[in-house]
């Protein structure tokens, strides 16, 4: 008698553990729904970067960790006459380069309030890339920094008859990975310039992006430390994302048109209110970016068929250490992601996808019981470097519910190990 309750106790403590039966999610298990109507124009736009909503493509600050950091791949080259006296040479100019590359990444780390529109309520949003310089992979030693010395081509003219800041032959000559690495040209002025006070009282530090490189001049001569010129970098790169200046019809409502009419800010009118630290103006700072202005740089930066996205580190291919993301409460991601680590959606989350969401390989998104995922009808599951991820898991408490998928006709699942939607 002993026995028998022993036995059916035993059963009913085991009955009674929560359990959970670790199962894939089957295709047929996803809810299937009739997409919104949409009305169809006579001329649909082609799908362009120019006709995305940079807001869509914002980093959320309650949730950085959904964007994860972006790196632009670049190089330096130091270009020098065959004397070797008028630039940066050797470890000085490793350190001017590394310590540029740092100082321009620090400023890019936190963003700063922007000073126009005047008195504005505009957040100060991270904007979540960096540079990296990248070497040639196949050349041991090689540090992404190289020395070029051409007595006809290696000098700066940036004004006057004879300027030559947006001829391309020193480029072309020199550049190095140029499909895949934005190169920066550190160029000092002609000395026959310099010897003109009308020339060298704007010979400072100056910039321009040319294509897939930039020049930069004025470093050496002006012997300011690498920091002075993060600005210059960070502007010109800035170009190369897809930012216009700031002070004219740039297509964003967060920055006002402006002349320019100061470099600093001073305590009399009109630079106590009209000066500029943005970024993509002309100012002392240039150390502040709007909210559209960072959307737009995601969007081009997010778009598969963009040029500037040939330029990144494709960290999203595999996953990453300690970028997985959890969702706790409700959370829409309206434009293109490419996440570095893999996804869970706790009890009572809900996480809406309405555009291309990219999983690194071998990542997963796990479904707890309790928590919803919704795929719009333009939503894509995929890995955007055609590797495979590995689905959609569902645990399941022992005769319990599980986490559900509702997904939008025109939704897709792609390269999933075992999904095919």
């Amino acid at each position: 008698m002993v026995k028998r309750w022993g036995y059916a106790l035993l059963g009913v403590l085991v009955f009674s553990i929560p359990s959970f039966a670790q199962k894939w999610l089957p295709a047929k298990k996803i809810i299937r729904r009739d997409a919104p109507a949409l009305s169809i124009s006579p001329n649909p736009l082609r799908l362009n970067i120019a006709y995305r909503n940079a807001t869509d493509y914002l980093p959320d600050t309650a949730h950085l960790e959904h964007s994860p950091l972006r790196y632009l791949r670049i190089n330096v080259h130091f270009m020098n006459a065959s004397d070797r006296a008028h630039n940066y040479d050797g470890e000085e100019a490793i350190r001017f380069a590394k310590e540029l590359i740092d100082y321009a990444n620090q400023d890019l780390q936190k963003n700063n309030k922007l000073w126009l529109p005047y008195r504005n309520n505009l957040p100060v949003i991270p904007p979540r890339y960096q540079y990296q310089l990248s070497p040639q992979p196949t050349n041991p030693g090689d540090q992404g920094i190289y020395f070029h010395y051409d007595d006809r081509l290696c000098y700066y003219i940036h004004k006057g008859p004879t300027a030559n800041l947006f001829e391309t032959e020193v480029l072309e000559k020199y550049q190095i990975s140029a499909d895949s690495v934005l190169n920066v040209f550190i160029m000092p002025h002609h000395p026959d310039s310099m010897k003109s006070a009308w020339y060298s009282k704007t010979a400072g530090g100056v910039g321009v992006m040319l294509g897939n490189a930039i020049k930069m001049a004025g470093m050496y001569e002006s012997h300011h430390p690498a920091w002075a010129y993060r600005g210059i970098l960070n502007h010109e790169a800035g170009h190369f994302l897809g930012l216009s200046h700031a002070f004219f019809r740039d297509g964003c409502d967060d920055t006002p048109e402006h002349g320019n009419p100061c470099w600093s800010r001073t305590t009399e009118a009109p630079c106590d209110t009209a000066a500029s630290n943005n970024m993509m103006d002309y100012n002392a700072l240039q150390n502040a970016l709007s909210p559209c202005q960072i959307g737009t740089m995601h969007a081009r930066m997010a778009d598969t068929n963009s040029y500037e996205r040939r330029f990144l580190v494709k960290n999203w291919c595999t996953r990453q250490e300690g970028q997985d993301i959890t969702i706790r409460d409700t959370v829409v991601w309206k434009g293109d992601k490419d996440l570095t680590g893999q996804v869970t959606i706790i009890a009572g989350g809900v996480l809406r996808v309405e555009a291309r969401l990219s999983l690194p390989e071998n990542a997963r998104i796990t479904l707890m019981p309790g928590a919803e995922l919704q795929l719009g009808s333009k939503a894509l599951l995929h890995n955007a470097c055609g590797l495979e991820w590995e689905g959609i898991e569902a645990p399941r408490r022992f005769l319990g519910a599980r986490g559900r998928v509702l997904a939008e006709d025109g939704a897709r699942i792609r390269g999933a190990r075992f999904i095919d939607y």
